[in-house]
């Protein structure tokens, strides 16, 4: 079939119209477009920041108990100072009756361990250098209806319960230790006096081990420490259990000499678990911390450098003294961003703590969280980016409450995350920091 040529050709009047317009449309745009906008204010929007107030203080002992996992250990912080963390727990029987129907007189001990599964995979904060590890008996009842907290210090026995030359340990939370020709978790076994292991087994067949309300009041508990003495700057570290597992637990092995195979190993498990009371102490000696000591003594002073450290540790307040006068006629508030870089280079293994969490003061003094919080913690932010080596938090509803006097400019407070669970601790740069100074980033959209 052949195509028709006229139909190919446009028409003389099409072509010069396309032509025209191709050559207006291909002019280049105006010099002066778009100036009659302000300066700064490209696309309609003005940046400010604001003046900034801020200093450490010590927080309050923090809760501790019924929580995922617990603390032992202690290291010397050039920054922070030193810091022992104990575990205070208590034991339980796992049946009913035990020893029932025995004769206790043949019952022979080989050993006890207490046995603590590491926390996998941040299984401690600090070096793993070896530790003088502690084991005393409690003297007073714990309660599961209680809430214990970080000063909560327990009345203890004198005796330590560590067997002769076997409390000195390095901590190996990678190594599965064969026990029994099972491969176990990984854990911390710490060998303890046989005269221990006698007394459990001279209440076999007794009131005292019928139930676990009679063995706690036969046996109260145990906390669990260390004492290294005086430590060297980054030495030691504080190691972090699951108090929770089923390898958690105090270990009797023994012999049944009257029994028909007299030579066959036989246990008693004694264990720690989510029905005992568990909690974490804390002690800390700052003298050394020069630097710190100083910002705490005068927090009216300016600040290059404020502290946060878990555990009922450090917070770093934050007040904004300037801030209402910053809103502005014909101007509305697009972003609000906190910008908290951490100071300098840290050690390797005392890294700044994966989040930071911002509150506000409520009319009866406690924590409230900012209502940028109540659209989840991604919305708000805090988590520490390696990158930019600093914390963004994204305070936006919280400013325009304050400019709209929903809520008093009474300031923040920075505390670290998981702070009942771990002993991490970040210098973070304050308003006077000569390079890369706190700030409050203020975005305007102008109407």
């Amino acid at each position: 079939m052949l195509w028709n040529a006229k139909v190919c050709i446009p028409h003389r009047g099409f072509l010069l119209l396309f032509c025209t317009a191709l050559l207006f449309g291909c002019r280049k745009p105006d010099e002066d477009l778009g100036l009659d906008l302000l300066p700064g204010e490209e696309l309609g929007l003005s940046f400010d920041t604001v003046p900034i107030r801020a200093f450490s203080f010590p927080d309050s002992a923090i809760r501790t108990s019924g929580l995922s996992r617990n603390l032992v250990g202690s290291y010397s912080d050039p920054d922070f100072g030193t810091l022992r963390a104990s575990t205070v727990v208590q034991l339980r029987l796992t049946t009913n009756n035990i020893g029932q129907g025995l004769e206790v007189i043949g019952l022979v001990p080989d050993s006890i361990v207490l046995a603590l599964a590491y926390e996998t995979p941040s299984y401690g904060y600090g070096n793993l250098h070896p530790q003088v590890f502690t084991v005393h008996e409690l003297t007073e009842d714990l309660s599961v209806d209680s809430l214990y907290h970080s000063d909560d210090f327990p009345q203890v026995a004198s005796e330590d319960l560590v067997a002769e030359h076997a409390s000195l340990l390095t901590p190996e939370p990678f190594t599965s230790p064969e026990i029994g020709g099972v491969t176990a978790l990984p854990q911390l076994r710490i060998r303890l006096k046989e005269s221990l292991a006698r007394r459990f087994l001279s209440a076999f067949n007794t009131p005292d081990l019928v139930d676990n309300t009679a063995f706690l009041t036969f046996f109260k508990g145990l906390q669990v420490g260390v004492e290294n003495g005086t430590q060297a700057p980054y030495q030691g570290g504080v190691l972090y259990f699951n108090t929770q597992s089923s390898a958690s637990k105090v270990t009797v092995y023994y012999k049944d000499t009257l029994s028909s195979d007299p030579q066959l190993p036989r246990v008693l498990d004694l264990a720690i678990s989510s029905n005992s009371v568990r909690y974490t102490t804390v002690e800390r000696d700052r003298t050394q911390a020069v630097m710190l000591v100083q910002a705490l003594s005068d927090t009216s002073a300016l600040a290059p450098s404020t502290y946060v450290q878990a555990l009922g540790g450090l917070r770093t307040a934050i007040r904004f003294p300037e801030l209402e006068v910053r809103t502005a006629e014909g101007k509305a508030l697009s972003k609000a961003e906190l910008v908290v870089p951490v100071s300098g280079v840290f050690y390797p293994s005392y890294g700044p703590p994966a989040q930071l969490f911002v509150f506000r003061k409520g009319s009866a003094g406690g924590d409230v969280f900012l209502p940028d919080q109540l659209q989840g913690i991604q919305a708000i932010g805090g988590n520490y980016d390696a990158a930019t080596n600093a914390y963004v938090f994204n305070i936006t509803r919280y400013v325009q409450g304050v400019f709209s006097g929903t809520f008093t400019n009474g300031g923040l407070e920075l505390a670290s995350g998981s702070a009942g669970v771990s002993v991490n601790r970040v210098v973070l740069c304050g308003p006077q920091h000569p390079t890369t100074p706190m700030q409050l980033q203020l975005t305007f959209t102008t109407y």
